[in-house]
């Protein structure tokens, strides 16, 4: 009788062992292999009650992409100076004063330079306007002289042109034989054209004196005065070509 008992025990344990095993590790057979597996339970234990599925879990979005953080850029160390040995430093000063100096005095020289180009600039407009001055004062004074000189020839010409017609007048006067019967001062006109060498080419009564006897006696006295004085200067010929004579008997 307890023989027989024994294994019943034995048995109720490992049915009881295999069914907590498998409530377990239930779930994990179900994601696995989940059908296989109810399948083998209804078979070993039937009267387990068997627990609902559990649910698939759902696939997760996949996330979007963070973008990187642009890299901050470091600022770049300062180089740390060398150390710098004072007698350099002071004779690289001495230098540069130097050179700072050269390069003012450099300066200077060309300032001065460009002052004197504009003074030496400045002056010759000076001159030149001076000149210019000098030059159009010469021009009035040859332009005045030219005139004083064209004044005086044309007086000398005009004197020599009025000499030499008096000088004609009283040569046909000397030869004028004034008729006895005549009255009073009547004035007879003639005009008289000459030859270049003084001949008369013709006298014309313009104006009677009232007497024909004297008119006549003029044209005589002016044909024997023939050739009648002229200037030695030829130029002066233009003056005498033409003369309008006058003649009175009492002058």
């Amino acid at each position: 009788m307890s023989e027989r008992r024994i294994p019943a025990a034995i048995l109720a344990v490992m049915v009881h062992l295999l069914l907590f095993a498998v409530l377990v590790f239930g779930f994990k057979w179900q994601a696995t292999e989940p059908v296989l597996m109810q399948a083998k339970i209804w078979q070993d234990i039937p009267s387990a009650p068997q627990p609902a599925p559990a649910p698939m879990p759902q696939p997760k979005p996949a996330p979007e992409p963070v973008p990187k953080p642009e890299p901050i850029p470091q600022p770049r160390p300062e180089p740390v100076p060398k150390p710098v040995n004072p007698e350099i430093a002071i004779k690289k000063a001495k230098e540069e004063h130097k050179k700072q100096e050269k390069i003012r005095q450099q300066m200077l020289e060309e300032q001065k330079r460009q002052d004197k180009l504009k003074e030496e600039k400045i002056r010759q407009e000076k001159l030149r306007k001076q000149k210019e001055i000098e030059k159009q004062k010469v021009a009035r004074q040859t332009e005045e002289m030219n005139k004083l000189l064209q004044q005086k020839a044309a007086a000398a010409r005009a004197g020599i042109v009025d000499e030499y017609k008096a000088r004609i007048h009283n040569k046909i006067k000397r030869h004028v034989v004034v008729p006895p019967d005549i009255n009073g001062n009547p004035e007879a006109v003639f005009d008289v054209v000459l030859l270049p060498d003084g001949e008369v080419l013709k006298a014309t009564l313009v104006k009677s004196s009232g007497y024909p006897a004297y008119d006549s006696a003029v044209e005589r006295a002016i044909r024997r005065a023939s050739p009648l004085p002229l200037p030695p200067d030829p130029s002066l010929f233009e003056e005498f070509r033409t003369l309008d004579l006058h003649f009175k008997p009492n002058e």
